[in-house]
């Protein structure tokens, strides 16, 4: 038996709840595998990627100290 057809075996006895979890991790495995600048098509539906730079111009720090410390 191949491997592959052990999975699709191993997936036939999988309750139907379970099957999205085993699609999800199957496609995440697959984007893995693709290209860097393919994965930099992907990157734009990471919700965090919309954040990066939010914070540069610093005014979240601003009199943190006084905050924690109460200066």
């Amino acid at each position: 038996m191949t491997t592959k057809q052990a999975i699709f075996d191993a997936i036939e006895q999988l309750p139907e709840q379970h099957l999205k979890d085993v699609l999800q991790y199957v496609q995440q495995l697959a984007g893995t595998q693709k290209s860097p600048a393919s994965n930099l098509a992907n990157q734009s539906s990471d919700p965090l990627a919309d954040f990066i730079g939010a914070v540069s111009h610093g005014s979240l720090a601003t009199n943190l100290d006084d905050e924690f410390y109460g200066g």
